[in-house]
């Protein structure tokens, strides 16, 4: 292991920045767990980080020993892995990862698409991935107003989710979908009004849209969906209008998908 270098300390925390994550195609995973996740899905790791007082933890060393050799593993002070983290508290171990996108046009590739639409909550975004690798849906595509599937708060919230679904992303949802229909997939979209999710019927290969829990789905995703599909509530409830957008498309992927069989 060497000391990183004070020009990578600078570049590995600009990360922390939206624009630097694109300018590089890099984005920080976070933690023992994280890193494991990283490792087991073979993603493209460019650099291991540990905090100098971790090379004696004997659990930091298990996962160090894991890396490819192809890998460099770097050590910083203390100082400099409470300026590189964004969380309050590091556990002394991160990953630089490179960041891998499917072109939008490249969709029509997949059969299983879960499409956010100005999803803006970056703990929202990171649960839908999750979600959606749980339920085996291969790819994400996220539209305008939704949060960077790469920022540190959904990274975390992920779980390990972007290396089992393929993540697109696309300035205007419209047209995607104008290319998506036309390749025979249904489109469909959670609202509030629509077809009760129990009688959904989606049709293979398919688009689900959700959108923000302030302003649901967009006028031009509305104006495309071949059928809108609703979760019914509780006829007696008052003060809650609808259902967190995580667990809306939790409750509409496993209808979508059906029970998922262990084996």
């Amino acid at each position: 292991m060497r000391s990183l270098s004070n020009r990578r300390r600078k570049e590995i925390a600009a990360l922390s920045r939206k624009k630097h994550r694109d300018a590089r195609d890099e984005y920080v995973v976070e933690g023992i767990r994280g890193v494991e996740a990283a490792l087991d899905a073979d993603a493209p790791l460019v650099d291991v980080v540990v905090q100098d007082e971790g090379q004696a933890d004997p659990v930091i060393q298990s996962v160090i020993e894991r890396v490819p050799s192809t890998v460099p593993v770097q050590v910083v002070s203390d100082d400099d892995m409470a300026r590189l983290s964004n969380v309050a508290t590091s556990q002394g171990l991160l990953a630089v990862v490179r960041a891998v996108r499917l072109p939008p046009e490249r969709l029509t590739e997949r059969s299983t698409v879960l499409a956010l639409d100005g999803v803006q909550d970056p703990g929202n975004v990171g649960t839908l991935l999750r979600t959606a690798a749980w339920f085996g849906i291969e790819a994400v595509l996220t539209g305008p107003g939704t949060a960077d599937v790469y920022h540190p708060k959904v990274v975390r919230a992920a779980m390990g989710a972007h290396w089992d679904v393929a993540l697109a992303q696309s300035d205007a949802l419209g047209p995607v979908l104008d290319a998506m229909q036309q390749a025979g997939f249904g489109l469909y979209g959670a609202d509030l009004v629509g077809t009760p999710v129990a009688a959904w019927q989606p049709r293979q290969p398919a688009v689900l849209v959700v959108g923000s829990e302030a302003h649901g789905l967009s006028a031009a995703v509305l104006e495309r969906l071949h059928e809108p599909v609703a979760i019914p509530g509780a006829a007696r409830r008052q003060g809650t209008e609808s259902l967190n957008v995580a667990v809306a498309a939790g409750i509409l992927m496993y209808a979508w998908r059906g029970p998922i069989v262990a084996g």
